[in-house]
């Protein structure tokens, strides 16, 4: 045994050295090899300046290039603040010296075609064409139009407009940029309705009273221009909105934005500075409507879905948003140059790096590493290893008295092997002896152990039967005994009574009788109990043979004035068993059934039941005395709830053990004394197969 395990342990060892031998062939070294040290020590040392680079110096150039655009956006945006504020500024300056213009009253009090009326218009005229404004008009305190550089349709009555309401309460109002009610000329010399415009207007004051106002419709393609007029790199714009987030000047990618059908003629008031990827207000946009002051030097995407930097503020005074903003491209367009020229000169300088640092840790550890690895193998068992390094160094010198020690180890090893060999050999010649030896007593132990086991359950069956025997035959031997005692008496009487001896017979014949159906039923008992009885296997009606069996047993129900009577159903499966075993059951039950009925009838029935054929026998007889818990005792041997002299208490024991051994189940049912019984037994339906 000892042999085989060593066998069997040697076939794993080697099986495991192979396997790992494969792996080294497929694997980088572990990191506790010495190579693996080098070249991780050598790669830490070359991409470190790297890793500074990468980590430290460019993204603090990137944050200072950050800061820097920030800075130069928002003195952008400042700068415009203030030139339309200076713009707005001016152009309320000429509506209030228009307002002053001593001529003025004399128009708003006199009709039209008046000397001064002339004078006036040729002036208002005069600064329209100079300052490129649509309109300029004057109305009367109530709203009605006196005079207007306008020559196409006007509207009569204003005072229903903001601008007059302002203007004529004292102040000069500058409106928020709207369309024009009536067809104004656009940029491309067309009449166009809806037109963006901007009034400002203010009060024409005449003995401390306001008589009237001048308003200049002011062309809003000039504040475009003035907001175009600041340089801000290929990419860059400013732009302004409104309170809802609505362009209210020419956007810089107007012709692109037509392109792409998201506006027909202009950004003023019909583009709403939205990301056209979440549809909702750009960051810049949102914040700004908020009266907030910011910047984005992270990037974020502006109204045409394109990465910006921004800054934008509020300005209060128009209720007008100002916002700056360039290509996050371009912004950082120096750092992405130098990180595209950088990134791979920093790709190459590693690879480099890597190679020699591989060469480098292969070349000086390659002694190392295969001196390891020959010793490894030769402590594993493999004596033929041997070192082949031809240096004239210190590790050289270690190979020569390495390959003396390791051929010194396998001349010894080989001699053992041999020595080893023989005796596993003989060992396992033994060992073989011994198992077949060991095979041949477990047998013999198993084949015993069977027949001492039914040695035991033979003998505990004759004790049995012998108790059974000894208990039931006492009654009739002892009644045999009386009557033969008591005929010798009377044999010994002088005058012998002739009737006496009729009876005496009978006795002794009765008891006989009983004698020989008990011994045969405890027999019969016993064989079943046993297991050793053979049931026939075949196919049974079980209509016909209980049709069969009532008919014979009719005649002993009439005979003591009982109807016997059949609920059988025709035509049902069959079941598979010993029929004649069967039949004794059916007779027994039927018979029990007689016995114990006085008058009345016993119903005989039979039907399916699911995958089952149920057969039962109720009566109108004795019943069950016993608690329905205790119903079981009527299937136990000798057992008998109304001792009978003709029966000895086991055809219920037998007829259970032949209906279980037919793997089906017998009971009885009754609801008490005086009120009839019903025994009942199932059979499995025979498979088709």
């Amino acid at each position: 045994m000892e042999t085989d395990i060593k066998h069997i342990l040697q076939k794993y060892v080697n099986r495991r050295n192979r396997f790992f031998a494969i792996l080294k062939k497929f694997y980088a070294p572990s990191y506790k090899s010495i190579r693996t040290k080098i070249i991780i020590f050598s790669i830490l040392l070359a991409i470190f300046p790297i890793i500074i680079i990468r980590v430290f110096v460019y993204p603090t150039e990137k944050k200072a290039l950050q800061d820097a655009l920030i800075q130069n956006l928002e003195g952008v945006g400042h700068k415009q603040k203030e030139l339309i504020l200076r713009w707005i500024e001016e152009r309320k300056a000429d509506a209030k010296i228009i307002a002053e213009n001593p001529n003025v009253p004399g128009v708003i009090y006199k009709s039209e075609g008046s000397e001064n009326f002339y004078r006036l218009l040729h002036h208002l005229n005069t600064l329209r064409e100079a300052y490129g404004y649509k309109e300029i008009f004057i109305c009367d305190r109530l709203g009605d139009l006196k005079v207007t550089t306008s020559t196409g349709r006007v509207i009569t009555n204003v005072a229903g407009f903001d601008f007059f309401q302002k203007a004529v309460s004292g102040i000069t109002f500058v409106s928020s940029i709207a369309p024009s009610v009536i067809p104004l000329e656009n940029e491309y010399g067309k009449l166009e309705l809806g037109l963006p415009t901007l009034y400002i207007s203010t009060p024409v004051v005449y003995e401390q009273k306001a008589i009237g106002i001048v308003c200049l419709r002011v062309d809003v393609m000039e504040i475009s221009k003035l907001m175009q007029s600041v340089r801000l790199g290929k990419t860059g714009e400013t732009y302004l909105i409104n309170e809802d987030g609505f362009m209210i000047s020419e956007s810089k990618y107007l012709k692109d934005l037509k392109d792409l059908g998201r506006v027909k003629q202009r950004t003023t008031l019909e583009l709403q500075a939205i990301n056209p990827k979440t549809g909702r207000l750009t960051l810049s946009a949102e914040d700004c409507i908020k009266g907030k002051k910011g910047h984005g030097g992270r990037g974020y995407t502006d109204y045409r879905g394109v990465q910006v930097l921004g800054f934008w503020q509020w300005i209060p005074e128009l209720d007008w948003g100002v916002i700056a903003e360039i290509d996050v491209r371009e912004g950082y367009g120096p750092v992405i140059r130098l990180q595209t020229i950088v990134a791979p000169i920093i790709i190459l300088i590693t690879v480099a790096v890597v190679s020699f640092a591989f060469f480098f840790g292969k070349k000086i550890s390659y002694p190392i590493v295969y001196l390891t690895e020959i010793t490894k193998s030769i402590s594993e068992g493999d004596y033929s290893k041997r070192i082949k390094i031809t240096s004239h160094d210190e590790i050289g010198e270690l190979s020569n008295s390495f390959n003396m020690m390791a051929s010194s180890l396998e001349e010894k090893t080989l001699i053992l092997k041999n020595y080893t060999t023989n005796l596993e050999k003989t060992v396992e010649e033994r060992t073989k002896d011994l198992v077949r030896i060991n095979q041949e007593l477990e047998k013999q132990s198993r084949n015993l152990e069977i027949a001492y086991k039914e040695l035991l359950t033979l003998d505990q069956m004759k004790d049995k039967m012998i108790r059974d025997v000894s208990h039931e035959l006492k009654s009739p031997v002892a009644q045999v005994q009386m009557a033969i005692d008591l005929w010798t008496k009377e044999v010994k009487k002088e005058h012998i009574d002739r009737s006496k001896e009729e009876k005496f017979s009978k006795i002794i014949n009765d008891s006989l009788q009983r004698l020989r159906k008990t011994i045969g039923n405890i027999l019969d008992l016993s064989v079943l109990e046993s297991g050793r009885l053979v049931f026939r296997k075949e196919p049974i009606h079980m209509d016909e043979l209980v049709l069969h069996t009532v008919m014979g047993m009719r005649l002993l129900a009439e005979k003591k004035g009982l109807a016997l009577v059949n609920h059988v159903y025709q035509g049902l499966p069959v079941v598979i068993g010993d029929k004649e075993e069967i039949q004794r059951v059916i007779t027994n039950l039927i018979d029990n059934a007689i016995k114990y009925t006085e008058k009345g009838e016993i119903n005989v029935l039979l039907e399916q039941k699911d995958a089952t054929i149920e057969f039962a026998v109720q009566d109108t007889g004795v019943g069950i005395g016993l608690p329905k818990e205790q119903f079981g005792k009527l299937f136990e041997r000798f057992f008998q709830e109304r001792p009978r002299v003709d029966g000895a208490g086991v055809g219920l024991a037998i007829c259970k053990n032949i209906i279980e051994a037919h793997k089906g189940s017998l009971w009885a049912e009754s609801e008490g004394r005086g009120k009839g019984s019903t025994f009942k037994f199932i059979l499995p339906v025979a498979k088709e197969a």
